[in-house]
């Protein structure tokens, strides 16, 4: 399944995500306990991603206010709200599903503060491009596709770093819902 993964449904899982979080905001839900991904249903296809309540604790749609939010319950105070998730939840997300492919969450945390912490924005993007390269365009030597691909592979390595780094145009891609889906949207994927 991993092997067939590619930018297209990375996007198309992306946008689906992005719809549920919007979904959510023009229902009038102020918070969504987003914090993990047992509250995502993702489909056999990884087409479509569906926003639930699937932990059990009947705290997917939280109402303000509530004990759960004032820290009167028995969790102390938690307090879950969709501009949270989108900032920090979000991010995560992405990077998983660009860098991760199999490799597990230790690899993908390690491989963004490598970048990080990279001495040049040209020895970060090198970074990324390797692993974008191995795992979304995987091509042979010498074809008529190389020139083409690795216009493409820029572009992708371009829009993650960015992305990423939160540099212009995505300094606030995790501010609002409408700025994550055009963020999303500009995603190459040809």
């Amino acid at each position: 399944m991993q092997s067939k993964f590619s930018l297209i449904k990375v996007k198309v899982l992306l946008v689906s995500l992005l719809n549920g979080f919007r979904d959510l905001t023009l229902m009038g839900v102020q918070a969504f306990d987003f914090n993990h991904m047992n509250n995502v249903l993702i489909s056999r296809d990884c087409r479509k991603a569906r926003l639930i309540d699937i932990d059990g604790n009947s705290k997917g749609s939280i109402q303000f206010p509530s004990e759960y939010t004032r820290g009167s319950g028995e969790e102390g105070l938690f307090k879950p709200a969709l501009d949270v998730d989108l900032s920090l939840v979000l991010p995560v997300v992405v990077q998983q599903l660009i860098c991760g492919k199999g490799r597990g969450t230790l690899f993908v945390t390690e491989l963004i503060s490598k970048v990080r912490r990279a001495k040049n924005d040209e020895e970060a993007k090198e970074l990324i491009r390797h692993i974008v390269q191995e795992d979304f365009f995987r091509y042979s030597k010498g074809t008529n596709q190389d020139e083409k691909t690795e216009k493409h592979l820029s572009k992708v390595v371009e829009w993650f770093y960015a992305l990423l780094m939160k540099r212009a145009p995505w300094t606030t891609w995790t501010n609002d819902i409408y700025d994550a889906m055009r963020c999303i949207d500009h995603l190459p994927i040809s």
